[in-house]
Parts: C-alpha cells; structure tokens; sequence
C-alpha cells in the first residue's frame, strides 16, 4: 500500500517539476542562440574557404554580451600566415563589429567588412605573436533583453 503524500508536498513537487523545466528549456535555447551565431559565422566563411582557399581552425568563441560592450579574444597568431575573422550574431537588429590589434594596442586589420549582424576582418600579421580581438554587439532598436549573443570563428591561409 503506498503512502498518501499532503497535497502541501505535491504542490511544493509540482512547482520544484516546474521550475526545473524551465531551467532545462531556458539553458537550452541560451545554447542554441550561441550555436546559431556560431553557423552564420561560418556561412560568413563558406566564400572564402571556397573561393580564396581558406581553412577554417576548429577554435571559435561565443558567448552574451550586454548591448553596446566589448569583449576581448586573446589569440596567438604567426607571421606569414593570412587570417579572416568572422563575427555574427543570431539577432538580425544587432550591429557587430570586430577589429583586431597587436600587443602594444596598434590596430592590425587590413581590411574589414560590417554588414548588420554580420562582421569580418582581415590580418596580416608582421610578427608572431598574441593579438586581441575586439568584438562588440549593439543593438539596432531596444531588445527585450538588451544582452546578445555572438558567435567568431577564423580561417587562414
């Protein structure tokens, strides 16, 4: 025979059931907003891999951003090599934009692009070492959450 349980204790269960969903349906659509930034970064690539021969690395970030800030990738880069640097963000009213310095803080992009929520750059760098790349994400209008996603991903040749 099983015991009866209070309703007090199936009521305080159903909310603990509740809340857990949202929690599990919260981190997944955090998730797939960041996996979809990352795709349109590399549909961003797909012409210069196909067309001027780049590779695209493995390495990419993503991650939210508030409205209107930037955020720093540090990465180690090598003399004789070209880079592209893709940034997107699954928002279509986001305004991305990604520039590239060397260590000393100098601007090193030789070329760049911008168009809404898609972004690129392109590096030569002089000498091998770490470079910063400057990703920032704004908004076009007022977002509900005002916090955005971003998604960069880079090829070289």
């Amino acid at each position: 025979m099983k015991a009866a349980v209070p309703n007090s204790n199936r009521l305080r269960l159903a909310r603990i059931t509740v809340c857990m969903s949202l929690l599990l349906v919260s981190g997944w659509f955090v998730r797939a907003t960041l996996n979809e930034a990352l795709s349109i970064a590399f549909e961003i690539a797909a012409p210069y891999v196909e067309k001027e021969k780049f590779e695209v690395r493995e390495d990419n970030w993503s991650g939210e951003i508030p409205a209107g800030e930037s955020k720093l990738v540090r990465h180690q880069l090598f003399r004789g090599n070209e880079y592209w640097f893709w940034l997107a963000s699954s928002f279509d009213t986001a305004i991305v934009r990604v520039e590239i310095f060397d260590k000393e803080g100098n601007p090193a992009g030789v070329e760049s692009f911008a168009e809404k929520n898609k972004a690129g750059v392109r590096l030569l760098p002089q000498k091998t070492g770490i470079y910063f790349i400057r990703v920032t994400v704004k908004a076009e209008k007022k977002e509900s959450s005002d916090i955005l996603d971003w998604g960069l991903v880079y090829g070289y040749r």
